[in-house]
């Protein structure tokens, strides 16, 4: 893989001529070719260092970051990409670890679905109408694909029906007018 890596950025530096984007890549990446001395990066790091050797460009844009001469400045915005820590085997016994923020966030009713709060319910409540906050108190379900995603990301401990004191979702945890859920039968 490295090797054909190597080949093409080769091929790539010898079209070069002068000022190019490949030569204000190295330039700016000077910092990161001094810390790219790690197994497997040998070949990619002696390109890198001889592309650094070519004459730096002024103010080209790279990937998500400025660059103004030499440095590289700080990415104009940030890359967030969501993450689902979910623990497959733990270290010390082996078993699946639960997803803590999910419990944090959502509710499961005791016939499989997942409800969650409204986004938004907290914020900037002086320029929403009533009609508007009331509508984000309510709760919402989760739908189908969600449901599953949110069951896996949980252990069966929370798939199991809990008893609390006083629970305000207790007339919520059956659904009798559904024929494969409903407990009681029909009249």
């Amino acid at each position: 893989m490295l090797r054909a890596v190597g080949s093409a950025l080769r091929g790539i530096a010898a079209r070069t001529v002068g000022t190019s984007v490949t030569n204000s890549v190295v330039s700016k990446c000077n910092p990161v070719v001094e810390h790219m001395q790690y197994r497997g990066f040998g070949a990619l790091s002696i390109i890198a260092q001889k592309w650094a050797a070519m004459e730096p460009t002024q103010h080209r844009m790279l990937l998500n970051h400025v660059a103004v001469g030499d440095q590289m400045a700080v990415p104009v915005q940030p890359v967030a990409v969501p993450v689902r820590t979910l623990t497959k085997a733990s270290m010390t016994k082996g078993k699946r670890k639960t997803v803590k923020t999910v419990l944090k966030r959502f509710y499961r009713l005791h016939w499989g679905i997942w409800i969650r709060t409204k986004a938004g319910r907290h914020s900037k409540l002086w320029k929403k109408s009533w009609k508007r906050k009331k509508r984000l108190r309510q709760h919402v379900f989760c739908n189908s694909t969600q449901s599953m995603l949110l069951d896996k990301m949980t252990t069966s401990y929370w798939k199991r029906r809990h008893y609390y004191v006083d629970d305000p979702y207790e007339p919520y945890h059956e659904r009798e007018e559904f024929l494969l859920t409903r407990k009681k039968p029909l009249p």
